[in-house]
């Protein structure tokens, strides 16, 4: 395992990671390095270790047992077949999870377009420059990273303890859809667009119109998961 020395962090220890699972000296079931070895060896932090083990995840490679660690599963990532078994397969609760969101998130947009101040507008648009920059330089890891930053600085801008509070176990309970959804590379494009519209709405203090497009994006992921499982 070679030392990283290059950003974005995670996405390297995530390319380290493949380079070790696709060597001819693994086999599909065996544990992998501990997270204070691959720490030690890529010279990062625990929290950039997990975080690469969750992508390996999302993409099939390998499967987190708490308590005994990293297994290889498969030396193979999901092909678009698999990516739409696993989204058929949990079609149902991600299904919930995006009617709840639908319900919630509008309505945050509409009350930070009502009480944000000019700061927490600017730092919206900071997050979402960022998203654009993953989906550019093509970091899965980076986009659900600033999507969730996304949506979380829109909910907690809203200054509704129980909106935020709903929607921190929403984003629990997503984390596996966001690194499984930006895989294909239309949703991304997608929510880019979404986005930039939200941001508009919300920075013209347009409370109606920010409401509007929150909605139009929950339904557009509703509709981007179809297109998955459909294909």
């Amino acid at each position: 395992m070679a030392e990283v020395s290059r950003v974005p962090i995670v996405q390297q220890v995530v390319n380290s990671m493949k380079d070790f699972v696709a060597s001819d000296g693994t086999e599909v079931g065996q544990k992998l390095p501990t997270e204070k070895e691959w720490c030690e060896n890529l010279s990062v932090g625990r929290g950039t270790v997990r975080e690469a083990f969750r992508i390996l995840e999302a993409r099939g490679l390998v499967e987190i047992k708490p308590g005994r660690g990293a297994f290889l599963v498969s030396k193979k990532e999901l092909g678009q077949e698999e990516l739409a078994e696993w989204f058929l397969q949990n079609e149902v609760e991600l299904k919930d999870y995006i009617e709840v969101r639908s319900a919630v998130e509008p309505l945050c947009a509409r009350l930070i377009a009502r009480r944000a101040s000019d700061l927490e507008l600017e730092q919206l648009e900071r997050v979402h420059q960022r998203f654009i920059r993953a989906v550019e330089e093509e970091d899965i890891a980076g986009m659900a990273k600033y999507d969730e930053r996304f949506h979380k600085h829109i909910v907690e801008c809203s200054r509704n303890k129980m909106l935020i509070f709903i929607c921190k176990k929403i984003d629990e309970c997503i984390r596996d859809f966001r690194l499984k959804t930006f895989q294909v590379p239309q949703n991304a494009r997608n929510a880019i667009k979404a986005h930039q519209d939200i941001v508009d709405a919300i920075k013209a203090r347009d409370e109606e119109v920010a409401e509007l497009y929150a909605k139009r994006h929950i339904s557009l992921i509703n509709i981007d998961m179809d297109v998955i499982i459909k294909r």
